[in-house]
């Protein structure tokens, strides 16, 4: 059983939207999913199946939950918004203080990093179940 790459960039993709993302070509639209997705699993740690993975075939070797999936996918909307908050972040340091407050930029960064902490919200609840889910009381017991 297996679960393909595919299956975790499209719950991604569906939970963002992004014109900027649909107007790339599809191989450079895939290397940046594919970096999402890379920095994501590196920050899943408590999910063992994420390390048995084919590159070239694409996709996990084990059949992955769709909770998994699912925290998967939000650790790479946040790995997007990192790069939406560090674009804005770089443009409010290339304009005065005054150009930038009159500019709209400021009002998107302050929503882009509200969403960022409820993002961020959610995946650490959605780890921390996840992670008492795999551990059982019985487990412990034995240690």
């Amino acid at each position: 059983m297996a679960t393909p790459y595919s299956v975790i960039d499209n719950s991604f993709l569906n939970k963002i939207t992004d014109g900027y993302l649909l107007s790339i070509k599809d191989g450079l639209l895939q290397d940046l999913i594919d970096g999402y997705r890379k920095a994501a699993i590196s920050k899943f740690k408590q999910c063992t199946k994420l390390e048995d993975r084919d590159d070239s075939a694409r996709l996990f070797t084990q059949d992955l939950t769709d909770e998994e999936v699912e925290i998967v996918a939000n650790l790479m909307v946040l790995e997007w918004l990192r790069g939406k908050i560090n674009s804005v972040e770089v443009l409010r340091q290339k304009m005065s203080t005054k150009d930038y407050k009159i500019f709209s930029q400021s009002r998107h960064l302050d929503s882009l990093l509200a969403l960022r902490r409820s993002t961020m919200s959610e995946v650490d609840a959605l780890i921390v179940s996840y992670t008492y889910s795999i551990n059982s009381l019985d487990d412990l017991r034995k240690v």
